[in-house]
């Protein structure tokens, strides 16, 4: 490749907000309104307030209490993803607004594909702590920029800003870390080829395509 494609550029503008750790401008202020707070004292009965709360949701219609695990878990994800840096944020709710949803791809590893005008995929993937993907090689090059938490993937170690790249011929397992969700933006030329029973169920179904 000549030159970075839309793919690329949107890794190594990621990659490239790990490499100053000096706070943001939002940061900065958000820390002064914080200290500037003065702590609010609890009632005598705040936590027998907390406790009738909890006791009055789970006493409530299912249906709301579906809808309530919903929003819980939305708030969760975009909680996460406003720990991202700025340019991988915008893309992922990009592609929320463009229709595009969390997928399964694999046990604990979720995938969101996004809408990036390139000759790759570009996908943003969320690792459950201790989760990770079977042994597998590449048709063609992938690289892969940890976003947060870390994950090994039998030969070395990869933590917030690192890059690992995939090429042709060079099989790994990536397996997160325990303790911390891992995110990662994977760029990908090509799709991964699996072996063994992971192997046959990607060419049965077409799963990692």
């Amino acid at each position: 490749m000549t030159a970075p494609d839309a793919g690329l550029r949107l890794l190594s503008a990621a990659a490239a907000t790990f490499q100053d750790d000096a706070p943001s401008a939002g940061e900065s202020v958000g820390g002064w309104f914080l200290d500037a707070e003065m702590p609010a004292a609890l009632g005598p009965d705040a936590l027998d307030q907390t406790f009738a709360r909890i006791a009055a949701l789970e006493a409530i219609d299912p249906r709301t209490r579906y809808f309530a695990a919903a929003a819980k878990e939305a708030t969760r994800s975009l909680g996460e993803l406003s720990m991202l840096p700025d340019v991988v944020q915008q893309a992922a709710f990009d592609a929320i607004g463009s229709g595009r949803r969390w997928g399964m791809a694999g046990f604990g590893i979720r995938r969101m594909t996004l809408p990036v005008d390139a000759p790759c995929k570009v996908d943003l993937l969320r690792i459950e702590p201790g989760a990770g993907v079977a042994s597998h090689d590449h048709e063609a090059e992938e690289y892969t920029l940890v976003l947060t938490g870390a994950f090994h993937d039998g030969h070395a170690r990869f933590g917030p800003g690192d890059i690992n790249v995939g090429l042709p011929g060079f099989r790994h397992a990536p397996q997160a870390e325990t303790g911390q969700v891992c995110y990662a933006l994977a760029v990908g030329y090509g799709p991964a080829t699996f072996e063994g029973p992971m192997g046959l169920l990607q060419k049965l179904t077409g799963f990692g395509r």
